[in-house]
């Protein structure tokens, strides 16, 4: 499998010429399984990377995928519960679901042998292209989620329409929920008109 990794410019030439060794080339190390483990981070495409790159064929027994998001929120806001969420959220590649993350982080940890590496630049493939809609499957793929799980709707309904009010005066929202378990809210623009949504 093909995985993107950024590199540092004045390094890629030595990377290409020696393969990366996961001692000294890692330029990620996380707590997992109890130690901590160095890294090399990529990702799935080109998209997410804002430097130089290459491309390595990677092991896939010993590579894994983590929601980027959650890393990007740690180091943001460094609340250590984005980082349990992070490490919480890292699979082995081979059961990774395309679309369930919307920036999946690729993590190797092994050394990759030169044989293995390439200059990004070389490889252009529809497999490739494809991958740069990952956005719109991450969003099919939570849709479908948010509709098998009726509660997780609610809630997030209810918070969205209750932000929205918040944010302006002219909309007021009402929701009520009856015996039968479905929500109905009621959107108020004005008293000119009224839109209602039954979960």
């Amino acid at each position: 499998m093909i995985i993107y990794v950024p590199v540092d410019p004045n390094k890629k030439k030595m990377i290409l010429e020696n393969g990366m060794n996961i001692e000294k080339d890692y330029n990620k190390k996380i707590g997992l399984w109890g130690v901590y483990v160095k890294c090399i981070s990529g990702f799935l495409t080109t998209e997410n990377i804002d430097s130089d790159w290459i491309a390595v064929n990677v092991d896939i027994q010993k590579t894994y995928i983590a929601n980027h998001d959650l890393w990007l929120a740690y180091k943001l806001s460094k609340n250590e519960v984005f980082n349990k969420m992070y490490i919480a959220s890292i699979v082995n590649i081979k059961k990774y679901r395309f679309g369930d993350y919307r920036i999946p982080e690729v993590l190797i940890v092994s050394s990759i042998k030169k044989e293995d590496i390439v200059d990004a630049k070389e490889i252009t493939s529809l497999c490739d292209r494809m991958l740069y809609q990952n956005d719109q499957i991450y969003i099919d793929c939570l849709v479908e989620k948010i509709s098998q799980n009726i509660n997780v709707a609610k809630h997030l309904i209810v918070d969205y329409f209750t932000k929205l009010s918040f944010q302006n005066n002219d909309i007021t929202t009402q929701v009520l929920e009856k015996e039968d378990s479905k929500l109905y809210v009621f959107i108020n623009r004005k008293d000119e008109y009224v839109w209602t949504v039954e979960i």
